[in-house]
Order: structure tokens, then C-alpha cells, then sequence
């Protein structure tokens, strides 16, 4: 997966910007108790200050946060799909905890319910943005990850060995 700052970056971008705009529209029916084809326009026009808030939490907050928990369950050596599901559950509960914060003041204030409309939230939340990390998000963005920056190292490296062995062509003529 990410081994450079910009790699990782990228990854995060894409998994949270994939994320918060499904649950902006999950939130958005929730909130208007309706699902029309407007909904993803609204949730598109309505998903920026969260999506740069919950990006910068992901990759300066609860990504180290999720690392550290996750590999109190798991071990560097164990499997990794079991390694990626342990981070991601922790990605998930800790990013849940932040956007309901967004959540509750968006759809309640901060007012003398905040402990119940909280909970509420991040219940509703959670139920929601688990199995979409898990099943679709997780997995798209490591897929499109892959085909950008692997894919592009492997053509790197034949393309290098390409240039090498016209270098030994050229010396030989």
C-alpha cells in the first residue's frame, strides 16, 4: 500500500472523499426523509468543509490512532487481509466518533441533548459507514491506488529495463 507521504496522501484523499460523500448522502435521506436523484447533488454541494475535515482527521489523527489500536489486536506478521480489516475497523470507529461531532452540531447544535443526540448519531452512523468501508470503499480505493502507483512502478521498471537493454545493443554495435 502507501509508502511515500504523497502516496499515502493520495489514498486518504480518495478513501475519505469516497466515504464522506456516501454517508453525506445517507445522512442527507436521514435528515429529509426522502431519496431522490437531487439527493446526490445536494450531498455533492454539501460535502466540502467535512470532507476537508474529516480528510485532515483521517491522515493526521485517526489513521495513527487506528494503526496503533488495530495492532494491539493484530501482529505484523499475521495475514493481511487480517491486518487491513483490523485497521480499517479502527479507521471506521474512530472516524465515525469525529463526523458525528460534524453531525450532531450540523443536525442539532450543541444543546443540553448532545450526549443522546450524539449516541444517536454515531449509531446510525456506524451502521451505515462500517460495511461501506469494509465491502465497497476499502477496496475500490486500494484497487484504484494499485492501478495508478503499482501498475505505474511495474511499467517503471520495464521501461528501465527496456533503456538498459538498448544501452547493451548500442555498446555491442
Amino acid at each position: 500500500m502507501p509508502r511515500t507521504r504523497g502516496e499515502s496522501i493520495f489514498f486518504t484523499a480518495i478513501t475519505a472523499w469516497m466515504m464522506v460523500y456516501v454517508m453525506t448522502v445517507y445522512n442527507t435521506v436521514l435528515a429529509t426523509g426522502s431519496f431522490t436523484n437531487t439527493t446526490f447533488l445536494i450531498a455533492l454541494k454539501g460535502m466540502w468543509i467535512e470532507y476537508i475535515i474529516i480528510g485532515l482527521l483521517a491522515y493526521f489523527v485517526s489513521g495513527h490512532l487506528s494503526k496503533m489500536c488495530a495492532f494491539r489486536v493484530v501482529q505484523p506478521g499475521d495475514r493481511p487481509i487480517f491486518i487491513i480489516f483490523a485497521i480499517q475497523t479502527f479507521t471506521v470507529i474512530w472516524q465515525v466518533a469525529f463526523a458525528s461531532v460534524i453531525g450532531v452540531y450540523h443536525g442539532h447544535g450543541f444543546t443540553a441533548n448532545f450526549i443522546p443526540d450524539y449516541l444517536m448519531t454515531y449509531c446510525k452512523n456506524f451502521i451505515m459507514a462500517f460495511p461501506l468501508q469494509l465491502i465497497f470503499v476499502g477496496p475500490l480505493a486500494r484497487l484504484i491506488f494499485r492501478t495508478l502507483f503499482i501498475n505505474h512502478k511495474k511499467e517503471k521498471s520495464t521501461n528501465e529495463i527496456q533503456n538498459d537493454d538498448e544501452k547493451i545493443v548500442a555498446k555491442t554495435m
